[in-house]
């Protein structure tokens, strides 16, 4: 059966919508339908969510995971597209999309100890914690001067999200201060390419947007093939990965690492300063609560709402649904994260909610392919949350809910703006 996934939609993303349209699907007695748009297979319940992307079923593979939603052959029939579709061509295949064999090789290089770089989750604070505590504080010294200068609300999103989230995956990979820029432009190129349906006029500089975050990685790698530093591109050229590899990967974990970190921090201050969560702003003081309520309220405020994969054969679904093969399996995270049959009163934000028959949050995916730097955003989120709570108490949205538009994309779930007072 047909049916369109609303997300690109005005008003999809705003809380109360995009509650009632969890609500819709879970009390469906159906557990998939075909998008009209896109022409990929919609999936919600948790535990075929969880089963698709845990790699348990063999019949599900990742291959089209960063494949464009608007393929590049219609990118072609643009002159000025081709070069960059030929050089994007040569991209190997690295962690999401990659095979089991390679995926395993480059993610042991990312995992391994040496030279306090490896973003094992058991290192993350060790390794990297000094280096974000100083990036939010800093973040929070240029908000505080934009209030000064304004007097009135300052756009959260432009002032500390975005360069936040810039600085540390910039300084993380080993780009210099001076290239901080770039990333935005980057990244957002390659999430329209991953996330949105693109019409005619932005296909070609979004295209190239993307190339661009290639070649710049691979300059990034040349260099420190010749002079290595303390950051991840010299980690993984010396845990003896190839060149267009490295390259590959940090072209990967630039995009999670900066999409996704900024998109859950900016959905978290929105819950965190409306009139719903305001109890829990306050809880922020408490650090022994800090870690779960953070963890339930980035289970409840999504920041990647779905993902892909892809049916090599006919994939079956709780109930007895089938995929046919050869179908793209649009995987809705957000939607199972809030799956009333796991997680009871899935709208609210329970910090004393206890895992239920095996059952967590998937907010950076499952299995496998679950986001290798999952706990360093987890880490930068809080410190941003609390550090935010500590220099500014007072602080609250300079418009309600259902004032705040989203970007329209069918995986991302990312506030445009956020204008705050202090």
């Amino acid at each position: 059966m047909y049916q369109s996934v609303p997300f690109t939609e005005p008003g999809a993303y705003e809380p109360s919508a995009l509650a009632d349209y969890y609500d819709s699907l879970h009390s469906s007695d159906r557990s998939s339908f075909l998008d009209k748009k896109t022409g990929m297979h919609a999936v919600w319940r948790y535990g075929d969510v969880e089963k698709i992307l845990n790699g348990a079923d063999p019949a599900v593979s990742s291959r089209n995971t960063l494949d464009p939603l608007t393929p590049f052959p219609k990118f072609a029939t643009h002159l000025r597209a081709i070069p960059h579709i030929a050089h994007l061509a040569t991209v190997p295949k690295v962690i999401n999309n990659a095979g089991k064999a390679t995926h395993n090789m480059v993610m042991k290089a990312v995992f391994a100890r040496p030279r306090g770089f490896s973003m094992r989750p058991d290192t993350t604070h060790a390794n990297f914690g000094a280096m974000i505590s100083r990036r939010v504080e800093a973040a929070a010294d240029v908000l505080t001067a934009a209030v000064a200068d304004t007097g009135g609300p300052v756009d959260f999103e432009s002032i500390f999200a975005r360069p936040l989230a810039a600085g540390v995956i910039s300084e993380l990979l080993g780009f210099p201060a001076a290239e901080e820029g770039q990333i935005k432009a980057w990244s957002d190129a390659h999430v329209a390419l991953l996330a949105r349906i693109i019409e005619r006029p932005d296909r070609v500089a979004n295209v190239r947007g993307l190339s661009d975050l290639s070649r710049g990685c691979r300059k990034l790698v040349a260099a420190r093939a010749q002079n290595p530093a303390d950051d991840l591109a010299s980690h993984l050229l010396a845990q003896g990965l190839k060149p267009k590899l490295v390259a590959a990967a940090l072209m990967t974990i630039m995009v999670a690492g900066y999409s996704s970190s900024f998109g859950g921090l900016l959905n978290s201050i929105r819950y965190l300063l409306s009139d719903e969560g305001r109890e829990h702003w306050d809880m922020l003081r408490k650090p022994e609560q800090v870690p779960a309520m953070v963890d339930e309220i980035l289970r409840k405020e999504t920041g990647v709402v779905a993902w892909r994969r892809y049916a090599e054969r006919d994939v079956v679904l709780t109930g007895g649904s089938v995929i046919p093969k050869g179908s793209s399996i649009f995987v809705m995270i957000g939607a199972a994260n809030r799956d009333p049959g796991r997680f009871p009163d899935p709208h609210a934000v329970l910090p004393e909610r206890r895992v239920n028959n095996g059952t967590k949050p998937i907010t950076f995916s499952s299995g496998p392919h679950q986001c290798a730097g999952r706990e360093l955003a987890k880490l930068k989120i809080t410190t941003a949350l609390t550090t935010l709570r500590d220099r500014f108490p007072d602080m609250r949205l300079a418009l309600p809910d259902n004032g705040i538009s989203y970007a329209p994309d069918y995986m991302l779930r990312t506030p445009q703006s956020l204008p705050v007072l202090i």
